[in-house]
């Protein structure tokens, strides 16, 4: 479960089988969107052996290619900030059409950074997954799909809110720390 974190954290492997949090919408607006380019670059989680090369995408996204011994892909992330916090947002590759029935979601991810090092942390799936069945979310519209996926279901507008509240911390899982590989690129 750890890898499957990692992966889902700056898009690694998603590298075990388990439930996800995801959501419909974007938790980024254009007054929040933001881009940063010391993330731009080779990032390796040496604890799970996870390489992440970010690179500057199409309108203030990043193009975020993840390798692990068993997956690699390529992710569309923006970084929006919310409050004090800063979170990206992961989905499928932006201009790709995956046809009627495939929806681009998003996983939301927390992100602290510094120099030469960012940890990341998914929402955790339990506390999440939990709260989602018993409508405890606080006004979050959320449900649980038929892959156990928690899926919120909310606008944007109302995520944005939801992630303002005092004690989002202990919504959020273990981090993944990463670490720049070679200089900066």
């Amino acid at each position: 479960m750890k890898v499957l974190i990692v992966a889902v954290a700056l898009a690694a492997a998603l590298a075990s089988s388990g439930c996800l949090v995801l959501a419909l919408h974007p938790a980024y607006d254009d007054a929040g969107l933001t881009w940063d380019p010391a993330l731009v670059g080779t990032w390796y989680d040496s604890e799970d052996r996870v390489t992440v090369t970010i690179e500057q995408g199409e309108w203030r996204s990043y193009r975020i290619t993840y390798e692990h011994s068993i997956e690699k892909g390529v992710l569309t992330g923006y970084l929006t900030s919310v409050g004090d916090a800063f979170f990206l947002d992961l989905s499928p590759v932006r201009g790709q059409d995956y046809g009627s029935f495939l929806l681009p979601i998003h996983a939301l991810l927390r992100i602290q950074r510094g120099p030469d090092r960012i940890t990341v942390q998914a929402l955790d799936y339990d506390r999440f997954a939990t709260a989602a069945k018993e409508g405890g979310l606080a006004g979050l519209p959320a449900t649980v799909d038929q892959k156990q996926n928690a899926v919120i279901t909310a606008s944007t507008p109302a995520l944005r809110k939801w992630l303002r509240q005092p004690d989002l911390e202990a919504w959020f899982g273990a981090g993944a720390v990463f670490t720049r590989k070679g200089g900066n690129q």
